[in-house]
């Protein structure tokens, strides 16, 4: 199994020899992103959810440890390595608090850092689908001539060997994103609210009709108006924007339950932009409409409205980052030039 590395560091020397001078394909690692701050580490990480993230503590913008704490809120399951060449005991003493395993004083070895890395990959968890090719196959046969009781046999005798609703629910969600990736696109109901239905269903007799009726939707409904995995990232992104802890691999693993990087993928090519540019823009562009509303004393609130949590130091350095200007600045702006019209 390859694993996903990411490497921050402001240091560009630091970062090629990391990237060139050790046989990633050896250790059965590949390099998804090397950043130069923690806000390009951020935004790559929230695109390609990497297992491992070896960072820089002092870096401009978003340092290492700031960023170990943003990501742990979202993903309890990536592993860090700290690079520095610091030797401080605060630093250490905050690595410990936010679990991290492997803390390096530069200058560093390949020797020491192939060894923290194996370190870190013996504690990382292996996610894997459920095998239901075979019942998507057959499913499929059914389709061209509109076989539907057949394929609610199928569907009925398959689920009788579920009788908890917490292991039919990933099966369920699973099947569907097969279909899916079948070329048998999601009739135009909304596949959001279907996902939050079997989220939340807790009667497995209840879960088998609903999984049930979605799938003979998928393939029996013509439609010319249907709905694409980024169309469902985008409706749950919509309704969850204030959750701080909102992710891709959250929507992958919980909501869509398919591998993050596949949705990663499509997700770009089917929007256009990475799933982080898509949740920030969406989250400035709300924050500037409140800015407008409410003005500048409300700088906090907002940040917690549009999923910053308690940082309104980071709600600001992104917001910057998209416009140009500070939340502060964005309000007075704006309220200057409504007393000049008036």
């Amino acid at each position: 199994m390859m694993y996903k590395l990411l490497i921050a560091d402001d240091e560009k020397l630091i970062r090629e020899a990391i990237v060139e001078l050790i046989d990633w394909n050896s250790l059965n690692i590949q390099i998804t992103a090397s950043c130069k701050n923690g806000m390009e580490a951020l935004d790559a990480i929230m695109d390609t959810a990497p297992d491992i993230v070896m960072t820089d503590i002092r870096m401009p913008g978003l340092d290492g440890l700031d960023l170990i704490e943003k990501i742990r809120s979202l993903d309890s399951h990536i592993q860090f390595i700290i690079l520095t060449g610091y030797p401080e005991f605060d630093y250490a003493r905050r690595a410990l608090k936010y679990g991290v395993r492997e803390y390096l004083l530069k200058p560093i070895s390949e020797e020491a850092i192939i060894e923290a890395v194996h370190h870190v990959k013996d504690s990382l968890p292996i996610y894997n689908n459920p095998a239901i090719s075979n019942l998507v196959s057959r499913l499929l046969t059914c389709r061209p001539d509109g076989h539907t009781d057949h394929a609610r046999l199928l569907l009925d005798h398959f689920f009788s060997h579920f009788s908890k609703a917490s292991e039919l629910r990933p099966i369920g969600l699973n099947l569907l994103m097969e279909l899916h990736t079948q070329s048998v696109p999601p009739s135009a109901e909304d596949l959001s609210h279907f996902t939050e239905q079997i989220l939340y269903e807790q009667n497995v007799m209840n879960l088998r009709e609903i999984i049930s009726k979605q799938i003979l939707n998928i393939l029996f409904t013509d439609s010319n108006e249907k709905t694409t995995l980024a169309d469902t990232v985008k409706a749950y992104v919509v309704t969850h924007l204030s959750d701080e802890k909102l992710s891709l691999k959250y929507i992958a693993e919980n909501l869509l339950y398919i591998n993050v990087s596949y949705l990663s993928r499509t997700f770009a090519k089917q929007s256009g932009e990475k799933f982080s540019n898509y949740l920030n823009r969406l989250r400035i562009e709300k924050a500037q409409m409140l800015l407008q509303q409410n003005g500048s004393d409300h700088i906090h609130a907002i940040a917690e409205s549009v999923g910053f949590g308690g940082n309104p130091q980071y709600f600001s350095q992104v917001f910057k980052k998209y416009t140009g200007t500070t939340p502060t600045q964005f309000a007075e702006d704006k309220l200057y030039h409504t007393h000049r019209k008036e």
